[in-house]
């Protein structure tokens, strides 16, 4: 492009069918269609990322007078032309026709509300070094709230795969949650907790955008004050960041033409390694793990790993279950303090006994000391995404020891 030494384009485009249940009814269809067009153009250091649809001629005139930056986006060498398609038919279909995804949604012992995504995704890159990609896939996933009066149940799910079983599943969850009714009363104190996946899908969110290598240079991470090879959590707990799976938002190559790999952020408690792009994987001494961002590293899908024991041992003790949560909120990002509040089916256990719901809960403490804390994981896991964990999480059961409560 006349003006620049180097440039690259990156496009997405979104093809989703959005269902919305509200009370066991449908609310709404949306068939959504969204494309977008990313500009990286450099000169020199210099750069600069617009979003749009054609160039400015005026950007040559810009970048000239721009002061000289700390970081700037290194398009890696790769070159040729890449294709990477992996489509489920069954969920094309649906797609087009919604239809059997509601009925199994209305199928359910209490009504239901929430939201059903299908979608069909494609990216394409293309840069100045020669390289040319698209990487071209389908997913679905969403999440039901169960009402049984003034007692909530709510489970998500997502696949890149139709699975009838997993729908009707994540719909049975919730309402068997919601189907509790008896009432427990918890006091502030220090508490045994069992995180559910969605709970515990949401705590990765955060831990896996504080693993940007970014992040962590700006002083934004619990990772700052940490190195690789550094013990940071109970050896039971690894964590990675897996786009080359087959699940939901993985991708062949990153923003900046590195093709993308299966990497450990934290290996049975000791941090392996940041998440990187060329720029600042080179300002930490590093190498790219492929996961541009032009400017901030990012992470695609997540996994931990799966534990020795079943779902019910780690609810056979002591303990409240956290099902769900929200209102998740940062004190100190460094230090890690966070309080969230437990909602839809905040479970008291007595001796593995139902003692009741306790309404709603909030845990006051640090994601160091989750992760720090693990007791037990359990062997059954589940792929999660919804509103307030939008990476996606293949995440278990989590017995974690000595976490403060509060009333919320």
């Amino acid at each position: 492009m006349q003006g620049f030494d180097e440039h690259a384009i990156f496009k997405t485009k979104k093809e989703v069918t959005v269902i919305k249940f509200v009370n066991g009814k449908v609310s709404t269809i949306q068939r959504l269609d969204n494309e977008v067009s990313y500009f990286l153009l450099k000169k020199g250091n210099k750069y600069i990322i617009m979003e749009g649809k054609e160039l400015d001629p005026n950007f040559a005139n810009v970048i000239n007078v721009m002061e000289e930056p700390m970081l700037s986006p290194k398009i890696s060498e790769n070159t040729g032309e890449y294709k990477f398609v992996k489509l489920d038919d069954k969920i094309e279909k649906i797609r087009e026709n919604p239809e059997d995804v509601i009925s199994l949604v209305l199928n359910s012992r209490y009504p239901i509300s929430g939201i059903v995504n299908i979608t069909r995704s494609t990216i394409s890159l293309s840069t100045s070094k020669g390289f040319s990609g698209s990487d071209v896939r389908n997913s679905i996933d969403g999440y039901f709230r169960a009402f049984n009066g003034e007692f909530t149940g709510q489970w998500a799910f997502a696949s890149s795969s139709y699975s009838e079983s997993t729908i009707k599943e994540s719909v049975n969850i919730a309402c068997e949650l919601a189907s509790i009714t008896k009432k427990a009363k918890v006091d502030d104190g220090v508490y045994n907790v069992v995180l559910s996946p969605l709970v515990f899908g949401n705590l990765m969110n955060y831990l896996a955008r504080m693993s940007s290598g970014l992040s962590i240079m700006m002083g934004n991470s619990i990772f700052s004050r940490y190195k690789p090879e550094d013990r940071i959590a109970s050896e039971k707990f690894t964590f990675s960041d897996v786009p080359k799976t087959d699940m939901p938002n993985a991708v062949e190559f990153d923003m900046e033409a590195t093709f993308t790999k299966n990497k450990k952020i934290i290996d049975h408690g000791v941090f392996k390694t940041p998440l990187l792009n060329n720029e600042v994987a080179e300002a930490m001494n590093l190498k790219s793990t492929g996961n541009a961002g032009w400017i901030n590293p990012i992470p695609w899908t997540l996994e931990v790993d799966e534990g020795d024991v079943g779902k019910d041992s780690l609810l056979s003790g002591n303990v409240i279950f956290f099902n769900n949560n929200w209102y998740t909120r940062f004190q100190n990002y460094v230090e890690g303090n966070f309080s969230t509040v437990g909602r839809d089916a905040v479970i008291v256990y007595k001796n593995g006994n139902v003692e009741g719901v306790a309404g709603r809960l909030r845990i006051a403490d640090s994601l160091i000391n989750i992760i720090r804390n693990i007791e037990e994981i359990s062997k059954e896991r589940y792929l999660v995404k919804w509103w307030d964990s939008r990476i996606p999480v293949l995440s278990p059961y989590v017995l974690v020891r000595d976490v403060k409560i509060t009333r919320a």
